[in-house]
This record gives C-alpha cells, sequence and structure tokens, in this order.
C-alpha cells in the first residue's frame, strides 16, 4: 500500500477569507482561486514553487465578476471559468502568448461554459449549460467543440479531467437524479459506480492521470462523502487459441444492462474469456462487425436509429481503441451485407432502398467511406440471402431469394459491378435462409444453409461455380433454438454453427464438416435481456475457408431453431429447375 503524505499549502497571501487548490501539473505547480472576503469575488492564482514570488494572480481581464482557474498542464497551459454581467466563460491562458487569455465558450451553450482539464497536446474539457438549463460535457480540441453525453444521462453531463492519451473522465446524472461517474475512452462511456456508493449514493470522477489512475468522491448514501484512487486496466487480450470473438449487446428494454457491449473469445468449442466494452446510446443498433480499419475483422459498425449515421469502433485486443463517423444515409437505405465488393481486400457494404430496390455499395477503408456506386436496381420481391464466393472466382457475390416463388439468383460481382448472374433453382418458402459458409469442406467453397420452419430441419447446399453441386440433410433441430450465427469456433477455418436458446438464452456450438455434424458443445448462457450481435473471425488469418475476402464476413441473424439434430422425419425439398420469369437486376440508373 503506497505511503500518503499531507502537507500544508501556504495560503494565497491576499487570500484572507480563503484559498482553493484546483489543479496541478507534474512540476509542481498548482492552480486555484482566493477570496479576499467571505462570499466575495474569487481571485485566479497561479502558484510555482521554482518562483521567488511562489504566487501570481490570474485573472482574466473579462472576468469583472470573478476568475476560478481549474487545471494546468506542463506547458503551464491552465484553463478556468470567468463571471461577468452576461454568465459564465471558460477560458485558456497561454503563459507564452502575446494576448494569454482566450474565451472558452461552447456554440451550444446559452451563457454558461466551464473548463475544467487541460491535457499536453492542449484539448480542453468541461461542461456546459444549454437554453433548456441541461448539461452537457463537451470536449475542445483543434478548435472543434464535441459534446460529451454519457447515453444513460438524463439532462446533466459533466467532463472534469482528462489525460495525453485522450481518455476523460466525469459524471453525469440519470433520469432518477443519482449521480455515476464515467470514463470515455476510444469512444465509449464506461460506467464507473464506487461498489460503497449503494444504489442511493453518488459516484464524481474529477481527474484521470496518464497511467490511468483516476481520483473522485462518493457519497455512501448516508450523506458521508468519501474520496478514493482507482485504478482502471485495460482488458485483456484474448488467450491463445482464440478463433472466434462474439458480441453480446444488452437490450434497450432493460434498463440495467442497456446499451451496454461485451465481447467473448472463444475456441475448441468454448467461451475462454469475456471482457465488457463499453456503453453506447441507446438509439445506436448493432450491425456488423468487420474490417473497416486494417486487416482486422472485428471493428463493429452502429447505426443511429433516428438519423441513419454510421459509426464505428475498431476492436484490438478486446478493446475499442478508437471511433469514427463514417456518416449518414437516409433511414430508406437499409444494410443488406457485406462483403469485398470492390475487390480492394476490405470490408464494404451494400445498402438497398425499401421503396424503388436500387442497390448501392460503399467502400469503407481506414474508417472512411471511399466510394458509393449504384450497382442496379432489383425488385422489392428478391430478398438478401448471403455473400459469398459462389462463383468460385474468389469473390464476394450475392445471393437473393424471391419471396414469392422461392427462387435463387446469384449475382457474381467485382470492382464494384455485376459482372456475371445465374439461377440456381427454387425451394420451398417453408424453408428459411440460416447462414453461408464452408460446410463441404472444400477448400474456397461458400454452402448455403436452410431451415425447415415447421420441422425444424438443416439442409446443407453446395454451391460452386454458381451450381448447386451437392446437397445434404443435417438433422432436425427444435424451434425454440434459433440462428445465431456463422464462426470458427472449434478452431481457426472452421464452419461452425451457433445457435441461441430464445427461452434460457444458452448457446450451442454445432461443428460442421464435409456436409456432416462432427460434434456438439454448450458455450453457456447469458440472460434473456443480451442481444447477440456477431461473430468474426480471430485473428483474421483464422477464417472460415480460404478466401478471406468472403469468409470472414458476419452472418445476419435470422429466424433459426438447433438443438438436438435429431433424425430426419420430413422430405427435404431440393431444389428445382426455374420454372418462372425472373426480375433481374437492371443497368445502373446513375453513377
Amino acid at each position: 500500500m503506497p505511503v500518503i503524505t499531507f502537507g500544508t499549502l501556504a495560503d494565497d497571501p491576499l487570500g484572507i477569507a480563503s484559498t482553493i487548490a484546483e489543479g496541478i501539473n507534474g512540476l509542481g505547480q498548482i492552480v486555484g482561486s482566493y477570496q479576499i472576503t467571505i462570499n466575495g469575488v474569487s481571485h485566479g492564482f497561479l502558484y510555482n514553487p521554482y518562483s521567488s514570488t511562489a504566487y501570481t494572480t490570474l485573472d482574466d481581464p473579462l472576468g469583472t465578476q470573478g476568475t476560478s482557474p481549474n487545471g494546468i498542464n506542463g506547458a503551464g497551459q491552465i484553463v478556468g471559468s470567468y463571471n461577468d454581467a452576461s454568465g459564465t466563460h471558460g477560458f485558456l491562458y497561454n503563459p507564452n502568448s502575446s494576448t494569454p487569455f482566450t474565451t472558452i465558450d461552447d456554440p451550444s451553450g446559452n451563457n454558461f461554459t466551464v473548463a475544467q482539464g487541460i491535457n499536453a497536446s492542449g484539448q480542453v474539457v468541461g461542461y456546459y449549460t444549454d437554453a433548456n438549463h441541461h448539461s452537457h460535457g463537451f470536449l475542445y480540441s483543434g478548435g472543434i467543440y464535441t459534446t460529451l453525453d454519457d447515453p444513460s444521462a438524463g439532462i446533466k453531463t459533466f467532463a472534469e479531467g482528462i489525460n495525453d492519451a485522450g481518455q476523460i473522465v466525469g459524471f453525469y446524472a440519470d433520469a432518477t437524479g443519482n449521480q455515476h461517474g464515467f470514463l470515455y475512452s476510444g469512444g465509449s462511456f464506461t460506467n464507473v459506480d464506487d461498489p460503497l456508493a449503494g444504489s442511493t449514493g453518488a459516484t464524481i470522477l474529477k481527474g484521470i492521470t496518464d497511467a490511468g489512475q483516476i481520483v473522485g468522491s462518493y457519497n455512501d448514501g448516508n450523506n458521508h462523502n468519501h474520496s478514493f484512487v482507482l485504478t482502471i486496466t485495460p482488458n485483456p487480450p484474448p488467450p491463445s487459441g482464440t478463433t472466434a470473438d462474439m458480441i453480446l449487446r444488452g437490450a434497450n428494454t432493460s434498463p440495467a444492462v442497456a446499451g451496454r457491449y461485451e465481447i467473448y473469445d472463444i475456441g475448441s468449442n468454448a467461451i475462454l474469456s469475456g471482457n465488457f466494452l463499453g456503453q453506447i446510446g441507446t438509439s445506436w443498433g448493432f450491425v456488423t462487425l468487420g474490417g473497416f480499419n486494417g486487416s482486422d475483422t472485428t471493428d463493429m459498425l452502429l447505426r443511429n436509429s433516428s438519423t441513419g449515421g454510421f459509426e464505428v469502433y475498431d476492436i484490438s485486443n478486446n478493446n475499442i481503441t478508437n471511433a469514427a463517423f463514417l456518416g449518414a444515409i437516409g433511414l430508406e437505405w437499409q444494410v443488406m451485407g457485406f462483403g469485398n465488393f470492390s475487390s480492394l481486400g476490405e470490408t464494404d457494404m451494400m445498402l438497398r432502398n425499401m421503396n424503388t430496390g436500387g442497390i448501392e455499395v460503399c467502400d469503407i477503408r481506414n474508417n472512411q467511406v471511399t466510394n458509393v456506386p449504384f450497382i442496379g436496381t432489383v425488385g422489392l420481391n428478391w430478398q438478401f440471402s448471403g455473400v459469398g464466393n459462389f462463383s468460385g472466382l474468389g469473390e464476394s457475390d450475392m445471393l437473393l431469394r424471391n419471396s414469392n416463388t422461392g427462387g435463387l439468383e446469384v449475382y457474381d460481382i467485382s470492382n464494384n459491378q455485376i459482372t456475371g448472374a445465374a439461377f440456381i433453382g427454387n425451394v420451398g418458402l417453408d424453408w428459411q435462409f440460416s447462414g453461408v459458409g464452408n460446410f463441404s469442406s472444400i477448400p474456397g467453397e461458400t454452402d448455403l444453409l436452410l431451415r425447415n420452419s415447421n420441422t425444424g430441419g438443416l439442409e446443407v447446399y453446395d454451391i460452386n461455380n454458381n451450381q448447386i453441386t451437392g446437397a445434404a440433410f443435417l438433422g432436425a433441430v427444435g424451434l425454440d433454438w434459433q440462428f445465431a450465427g456463422i464462426a470458427a469456433a472449434n478452431g481457426a477455418g472452421t464452419s461452425d454453427l451457433v445457435l441461441h436458446n430464445v427461452n434460457t438464452g444458452a448457446f450451442e456450438v454445432y461443428d460442421i464438416a464435409n456436409n456432416q455434424l462432427t460434434g456438439a458443445a454448450p458455450l453457456g448462457a447469458v440472460g434473456t435481456d443480451w442481444q447477440l450481435g456477431g461473430f468474426a473471425a480471430d485473428p483474421p488469418t483464422g477464417s472460415m475457408g480460404t478466401d478471406s475476402s468472403t469468409s470472414q464476413l458476419v452472418q445476419a441473424m435470422a429466424g433459426f431453431g438447433g438443438g438436438s439434430g435429431a433424425a430426419d422425419t420430413s422430405n427435404t425439398v431440393a431444389l428445382g429447375a426455374e420454372t418462372s420469369q425472373q426480375t433481374f437486376l437492371t443497368a445502373p440508373q446513375h453513377a
């Protein structure tokens, strides 16, 4: 346990009524405020232990009704607030400038902005109050103000401190008025409540060091306040043997976990570790995992249900390391799927207009949309069924199904263009899409998995050169088990089926090789208030199948049952020949 020694800081000689220290830097320089008379005007001070005149008064020339410095960095830059006849304003003091005081007023503030902390890069955090008397945290960086509202906050969020890594701490008040601490790191919020605060207490975070130590206070519920020091360490990296990651999200209907994200490392048909990723606003819904920034495939893409905006969260070694906004698109454009449509080895997004049937691709590289080509229009009775290497050419091809006839059509896609199309047959409408993967164990092949909505039967269709080359019945599964995803749960490169029980929350993995179930294992259970996000290969070289551009895709959730793998009790439905005119993609209408 560290030895703590208290020393007394001599009061500012002018502070006859009071002297209050607020911030300190690594050189021991201290800032704060003093008052000459009780309840009088506050004056700022800088205490420099290396100066012959230890105390220097620091009053903003515009602060006719007081100045209160709050933070100082190693370069001697100081932030705080001053008061004038119009209200409260933040300030930045730069000792090396000919005009050292700069006002910091958040443009969304209503004559109330307070700057609380500053790091070595000159990034400033604080809070402001808007015209509705709601309080919001802010980050001021490079001349740009960014609002920081904890997703669990009611109407009050306060940013208090920032370290050189850009990690921010503060606190918020929830809808009931209870106060909770937060850590904002890598674009996501982590709730921090001292366990001694209790359900009716409060936790307030005030500062964070570059080593990640956090200081703050809590109220124990009996109106007694206590200080604490907290050290938050990053999540450990995936254990040896990890071949897949699973993301879970707390359901919006459950206040205790709403907007919370967790990551689980999977290998050898077992969950090897689980970690909390962060908390994100409930208006942001999970879309997929993919390689949006670099070669890893566990970057998380979310979409705002109100604005249509897309946000990428880079995930590395079980930690969110960065966040980037991709842009917004009208909500009439719905996500279809993801693949290497550009042929550039990236994870691109395919969108479809729900009114017109138009299809666009968003090329994504380094967390930016680099191109948005329009590739054609398809009738609204054709529904998306999956992306895979159906042509055998190592590309990301699109599989559509006619909702009226059950017909299946493959569209070959290369360089963001439709290069070919093939009708591969009809299947009864009681057979539903459940996923794609390399179930046949033939290198580079992408096969189709269907499930009977009445019997729970599972059928695999091998696809190569845009043709059905084989079919196999895997067994029947209980209807209370739903499709969760296809993941490399058993080992690198495998396409294993993961099921989720809607009643118990249990997960079960079924190993598939050579079109047969070769093993099964329970992964564990989670509360039914947790929703499945998706799966990704980890490391990316351990992807499903040999064609990495398509095999690392996360399969969309679909209605699915799964469980025991009972014997076939019904006649499987074979794909038939084309019997009707199909609606094919038309030529692009715009670039």
